[in-house]
């Protein structure tokens, strides 16, 4: 007990504190600056990790795009198939029709066919326009159906080129107003009623819902006829 403050004084005064100090700040210099490495290269590497992320994003949203359009290219293809089909048909019943005329010019000169008197004369006759109606029918309803699916493929094929083109126009609008305008008017073109090509008139479709209304700012659901 006696040596207690002797010894306590004679610790103290052969500890080098200053050099401690020196030490402590420097191992904490060493981990603050070990720290700034550390979060600048974590900030590097989520910046590498949002780019990724972006192009992951774009890819999909290309892709996806791309998925959705396969299906108005498959539609335009069935259609134009379709339309050459109709147009062999409607290039025969045309020679078809014109060779039944020409034929019937000389169909009552047949010794089986010539007509002996007046019922005979009408039945031939009547005969001849029921054929001739029948096969105009036919020709009208062949080419009818050729304009239509020729109509149908051109708009799907519209259909396909707005929604494979509709990401270059948003990338290019700058303003969030522009490019609800842009995405209106493709929604519109892809979705919106269209003339099916069978109908009287253009305008023979009634009242079609259009889903959007182009304004800037917003986009809300109009009926138009």
């Amino acid at each position: 007990q006696a040596l207690h403050a002797c010894i306590s004084y004679s610790v103290r005064k052969s500890t080098d504190f200053s050099k401690l100090e020196r030490e402590a700040r420097s191992l904490i210099q060493n981990v603050t600056d070990r720290a700034n490495e550390l979060q600048q290269e974590l900030e590097k590497r989520k910046k590498d990790a949002d780019a990724v992320l972006q192009a992951v994003r774009k890819v999909a949203e290309e892709q996806g795009v791309s998925q959705q359009a396969i299906y108005f290219k498959n539609e335009a293809d069935n259609h134009e198939k379709e339309s050459a089909v109709w147009l062999k048909r409607t290039v025969w019943l045309t020679v078809g029709l014109t060779g039944y005329a020409a034929a019937t010019l000389f169909l009552h000169k047949l010794p089986i066919l010539a007509p002996t008197n007046l019922y005979e004369t009408v039945q031939l006759a009547a005969s001849k326009v029921l054929i001739f109606i029948t096969i105009s029918f036919l020709l009208i309803l062949s080419a009818k159906n050729y304009v239509a699916h020729r109509h149908n493929s051109v708009i799907n094929r519209h259909r396909q080129n707005a929604l494979a083109t509709y990401q270059a126009l948003v990338k290019a609008a700058g303003e969030e107003a522009t490019r609800d305008v842009v995405l209106a008017k493709a929604a519109d073109c892809i979705f919106s009623a269209q003339s099916t090509g069978y109908g009287k008139t253009e305008g023979s479709e009634g009242n079609s819902l259009s889903l959007v209304n182009v304004a800037p700012g917003g986009v809300r659901p109009t009926v138009s006829s």
